[in-house]
């Protein structure tokens, strides 16, 4: 009887490893796409034509959004944020 309480124990443990990870991983994940989102957000609303980052792995040239669809995004964000 003993025995297989401490096979319970090694599954349960096992078991609370591998959730514990994924909740890491998901956490992890969500920061991550967070700040992409919010990243791009802003360089989308930026009045800049030629874009260069991550030391030049990424590079564009790009046309300016119209001022009537920054101010629209803008007051989108701003209801969002009430």
């Amino acid at each position: 009887m003993l025995n297989h309480f401490l096979i319970l124990k090694k599954i349960l443990l096992n078991i609370m490893e591998a959730s514990a990870l994924i909740a890491i991983i998901s956490v992890t994940i969500t920061g991550v796409t967070t700040l992409m989102t919010g990243f791009f957000t802003s360089m989308s609303l930026s009045r800049c034509t030629k874009i260069v980052c991550c030391f030049g792995c990424f590079d564009c040239d790009r046309s300016v959004v119209s001022d009537e669809v920054v101010a629209r995004q803008v007051e989108l964000t701003n209801q969002n944020n009430i």
